[in-house]
This record gives C-alpha cells, sequence and structure tokens, in this order.
C-alpha cells in the first residue's frame, strides 16, 4: 500500500507545483478550459461547419485562437462569429485557413514543430529568470502560435527564438502584456 501511496503523493505533488510556474490564476485556467468546451461544442452543433473541416481552439486569458482548416470561407467566418458569442470571450484571433485539411503527415509534422520550438524557448532562456513554460505553443501547417501572459521584453525575445527555428513559416503572436514588476 505505501508503495502505491508515494508515487500518487508524488504525481499529485508535481501537477500542484506545475501550476505554481503559471500566470495565470487557477480560476482564469478554469475559466479558458471552460470557454473552450464551450467554443467546441458549438462549432461542432454548428450547421455549416462539418467533418471536412478540422479546426483546433485554443484559450488563453479568454481570448480564442482558432487555426486549423476549411474549404470554405463561409466556415471561417461561422466558427469566428459562433466563438465570438461564447460568454466571457473578449476577442477571437481567426487563423483557420481556408484549404482542405493536412493528411497525418501534415499532423505529426505540426506536433514536431511545436517540439521543436519549445526545445529552441528552453534552451534559449530568452530573458533572465525566464521560464519557457509559461508559453503555449500550437502550430499548423508552417505557423507557429504563441500564447502566453508576458512582457514586451519577453514576447519579442520569445518572437524571434521561434521565428528562426527550422521549418516556421510564420510566427503569429496571441500575448497578453504584462508589466515587468509583476513578472
Amino acid at each position: 500500500m505505501l508503495k502505491i501511496r508515494i508515487p500518487l503523493i508524488s504525481l499529485l505533488c508535481l501537477l500542484l507545483l506545475s501550476g505554481c510556474l503559471e500566470r495565470r490564476s487557477t480560476g482564469a485556467m478554469f475559466d479558458d478550459q471552460n470557454i473552450e468546451y464551450r467554443v467546441i461544442a458549438a462549432l461542432y452543433d454548428a450547421e455549416g461547419i462539418d467533418s471536412t473541416s478540422h479546426i483546433k481552439v485554443e484559450v488563453w486569458e479568454s481570448v480564442v485562437l482558432l487555426m486549423g482548416e476549411t474549404p470554405t470561407q463561409q466556415a471561417k467566418e461561422l466558427a469566428g462569429r459562433l466563438a465570438a458569442d461564447v460568454d466571457r470571450v473578449d476577442r477571437v484571433v481567426n487563423e483557420i485557413e481556408v484549404r482542405p485539411e493536412l493528411g497525418l503527415g501534415g499532423k505529426l509534422g505540426n506536433s514536431w514543430l511545436s517540439t521543436r520550438v519549445k526545445t529552441a524557448l528552453i534552451a534559449g532562456n530568452p530573458v533572465p529568470g525566464f521560464d519557457a513554460t509559461r508559453i503555449k505553443v500550437i502550430s499548423s501547417a508552417g505557423t507557429v502560435y504563441l500564447m502566453g501572459n508576458l512582457t514586451e521584453a519577453e514576447a519579442d525575445e520569445v518572437t524571434e527564438i521561434a521565428r528562426n527555428v527550422g521549418g516556421v513559416e510564420k510566427v503569429v503572436k496571441v500575448f497578453n502584456y504584462i508589466d515587468a514588476d509583476k513578472g
């Protein structure tokens, strides 16, 4: 019984401590998750957005990032309107591309590119005392999306590091800027 408790307690402590690095409150993280679920549900139930669309939703501090692919401009615009209509959404960044869905190779490439950018951010140490785990990195078809609560200096350095990773064609910043004193 003791052998089971120690790993379980260790895992629980690790999960609790990982939240300490966040610049978002627990309430904000909960709100973001709730918004994300409601946007996904709205997209899933929508007439005009079908299985040929591959739309990914990310939320940070009530800012919704839509990305992926859809075959029509109408579906892209509808997705943006539906996301904006969800309660507690402050802003929608609609980066959905009008084109056919990426195949499995493209999706695997997205994950690999995100991993390479995250690794570069950890290794790059953009600003003394900066913690790269505070940034959400998402990739789609060579475009890297960066989300987080950063100072302007951190955002500039992080963006430059991401731009210099091989395979990155474009960087989209979806940051909430904070004062250096609050960092």
